[in-house]
């Protein structure tokens, strides 16, 4: 459908515009009165610019709002789902474990040889 690409044009567009008018807007003090400068700003008078920018700013989120709202809309951008193409990953087969490597070792009574095995603490019987 032709008409969600111009959609998707205007989105984009109301986007770019909105990231820019946010960007120019000065702040609360102007750059040039911290430098000690007063003037005003000749093209648009003392506040001009700060309208049109405050204006510019208001309309392109209203339009980049009103679009995502739109886009929102299930069946506006078309009828599938966003998965409905993906296939299903493979499933990785996992190599069988021996029986020796899942069993505990036994476990011997006797050191192994060359080893000592310690001695337990005699008890004296002695009286103290």
């Amino acid at each position: 459908m032709w008409w969600t690409y111009v959609l998707l044009g205007i989105y984009i567009l109301s986007c770019i515009i909105l990231v820019t008018a946010v960007l120019l807007q000065p702040g609360k003090a102007d750059a040039a009165a911290l430098f000690g400068g007063g003037a005003s700003q000749a093209a648009f008078g003392p506040r001009g610019a700060q309208n049109v920018l405050g204006w510019t700013t208001w309309v392109a989120a209203g339009v980049m709002v009103l679009l995502a709202l739109v886009f929102s809309i299930p069946g506006v951008l078309g009828e599938r789902s966003v998965l409905q193409g993906a296939e299903a990953p493979a499933a990785v087969e996992q190599p069988a474990q021996s029986q020796e490597a899942t069993s505990p070792p036994p476990a011997s009574t006797q050191p192994a040889e060359g080893t000592s095995q310690p001695k337990a603490k005699e008890k004296s019987a002695e009286p103290k």
